[in-house]
């Protein structure tokens, strides 16, 4: 409870520095200064979903209701992993645009939004107390195996596999489309315009014909002994 008032602490300062220096601003600044305090508000959902988390874990339901509570805190457990992820891209975004913009008219910002990306990357870390309600038989490998990744996906059974399966089929092919979106509103920005997106595009490019590269690689089958 008491990371949860320090973030709640931070997010008055927070609007409290908005509003104070809101008119010696300009608006790119005050935008970004306003999806700093988004960014704080995230984790407070996050770090209060936890709670809420824990405090179900300790409640007694009965039989007939045990499966239902625990899909109720596995789906709780997503949403607050929703909730940090979103504050760790939306804090590394806000991190290179306030450099880009504003490192010298409004240096607090961007440095508002370094500190939140700090405290965003410790939330994203796999919490032991929400690993143990949501999935108590996991365990997580030694960090220096050489088959770490392989050792986690051997403690998930065939149902949980096939929802992993799925999910990184469909961010694949968003992102490959995403990606190709993308480049090609470069190319028409770039036209019409005037200033050449060559380099993000060549970019896009190779990062395309890695991922497709790395995806075709990882289906095919290993050579028989």
């Amino acid at each position: 409870m008491k990371i949860l008032v320090i973030y709640i602490i931070i997010f008055l300062f927070a609007l409290n520095d908005l509003f104070s220096h809101f008119n010696d601003r300009a608006l790119d600044a005050n935008l970004l200064m306003l999806v700093n305090i988004t960014i704080l508000l995230f984790l407070i959902i996050a770090r209060f979903q936890f709670y809420k988390i824990i405090r179900g874990s300790q409640q007694q339901v009965e039989k007939d209701k045990e499966d239902s509570h625990c899909v109720a805190l596995e789906r709780k457990a997503y949403t607050i992993t929703s909730f940090i992820q979103m504050a760790l891209s939306l804090s590394f975004l806000g991190l290179l645009i306030g450099f880009l913009l504003l490192r010298e008219t409004a240096p607090s910002v961007p440095f508002w939004s370094f500190t939140l990306m700090i405290i965003s990357v410790f939330n994203f870390f796999p919490n032991p107390k929400l690993m143990r309600i949501t999935n108590p038989n996991f365990q997580f490998p030694d960090p220096q195996s050489n088959h770490y990744n392989q050792e986690i996906m051997d403690q998930f059974d065939d149902g949980e596999k096939y929802v992993i399966l799925k999910s990184l089929l469909k961010v694949y092919s968003v992102l490959i489309w995403g990606l190709v979106i993308l480049a090609s509103g470069l190319m028409y920005y770039s036209i019409f315009s005037g200033n050449s997106q060559l380099i993000s595009i060549i970019g896009i490019g190779i990062l395309l014909i890695l991922i497709q590269i790395s995806y075709t690689t990882s289906l095919k089958p290993n050579k028989l002994k």
